[in-house]
């Protein structure tokens, strides 16, 4: 114990194995079922199409496909967000701010609507398998696309499936929380004293997560796409969709500029969510998804659960999924 502020020192400090790579260690002895680790929101996240009608957008109740505890649908149709009540949505929020309700309205109004008894089944050659130069080649080509107004004026009317407005409600989610970076500093809540157990507490090290942390876990782009080559296709079209529906006045002279340096840029001044959405933020977003998001599983988890969306959390993410515990939104990590 640091005596001299009256704080717990840290119980964790990250370390680099050439055997296991970036994880966390524990700085001293700690008993048995201690709260290491508590962090209150994801940093991106989203609630699968099919469950969001039976799923509260803030603490993430769900009882087995019942809906009549979620009282508060002021947002469900035109943003699918539903709240167990006013104090759950004031919540959410008080967080998320009235600008991420209308951005997510606008990415539902891209999502694809299936009439019944009409719909009819769109057969896509997919490539068998995908190199690193085709995957490269393919985000060149939408660089070159999004220079040309007129390619962006047909970009605002693709329709995303529900899988790729899914992915695109947590691509936005991160960059809106990138946007708020920007405008205000990032805020450190107090440490907090967990504990589990009567007879074993820690100190809890719970910062709010910033996009840099976001960024630098470790991405899985290659590997996936490789995997299911489709996927090359479905970001694409996220990306299209998201860049048209949000470009900012003069965001295609900006574009002129090297991508890579475009986020450092506009950050420096007071960026709109448009300025944001560049080609490498989004594949950032993209490629950490796999491989570190959580999954948001009805609880308690068993064999029969259903897996209701996923979330990243980058301060835990070193950390054996395993050893979490979910309350709502809050992820705790017991050792």
């Amino acid at each position: 114990m640091d005596h001299s502020s009256g704080k717990l020192s840290s119980p964790l400090a990250i370390s680099v194995s050439s055997l296991t790579g970036r994880s966390y260690h524990a700085t001293h002895p700690l008993p048995a079922d201690t709260c290491v680790l508590d962090i209150a929101t994801p940093y991106a996240y989203t609630i699968y199409k099919q469950f969001r009608n039976e799923v509260c957008a803030e603490c993430w109740r769900y009882e087995g496909g019942r809906r009549n505890f979620l009282t508060c649908r002021d947002y469900g149709e035109t943003a699918g967000l539903l709240f167990c009540d006013g104090n759950c949505r004031d919540t959410w929020l008080r967080r998320e701010g009235e600008m991420a309700v209308q951005c997510l309205k606008t990415v539902e109004a891209a999502r694809r609507r299936v009439v019944k008894g009409k719909a009819k089944a769109i057969d896509k050659p997919i490539p068998e398998t995908v190199t690193d130069e085709q995957i490269n080649q393919a985000w060149e080509d939408v660089k070159v696309g999004q220079m040309n107004p007129k390619v962006l004026k047909q970009w605002k009317n693709i329709q995303l499936d529900d899988f790729e407005t899914d992915l695109a409600r947590y691509v936005l989610m991160g960059l809106i929380h990138f946007l708020r970076e920007s405008d205000a500093p990032s805020v450190v809540m107090e440490d907090k004293l967990c504990s589990h157990d009567s007879d074993s507490s820690s100190s809890v090290v719970s910062e709010e997560a910033t996009w840099q942390e976001f960024a630098d876990l470790q991405p899985n782009e290659l590997h996936q796409v490789k995997k299911f080559p489709e996927l090359l296709e479905n970001h694409t079209n996220i990306y299209k969709v998201l860049k048209s529906r949000f470009a900012s006045t003069n965001s295609h002279e900006r574009m002129a500029n090297n991508d890579a340096h475009e986020a450092d840029r506009v950050c420096g001044g007071s960026p709109v969510l448009g300025d944001l959405i560049t080609v490498q933020n989004v594949r950032i977003a993209l490629a950490v998804d796999p491989g570190n998001s959580f999954g948001i599983w009805e609880m308690p988890v068993t064999d029969e659960s259903e897996g209701l969306g996923f979330a990243v959390y980058p301060v835990p993410s070193f950390f054996n999924h395993r050893q979490s515990r979910f309350s709502g939104s809050l992820l705790s990590f017991i050792y």
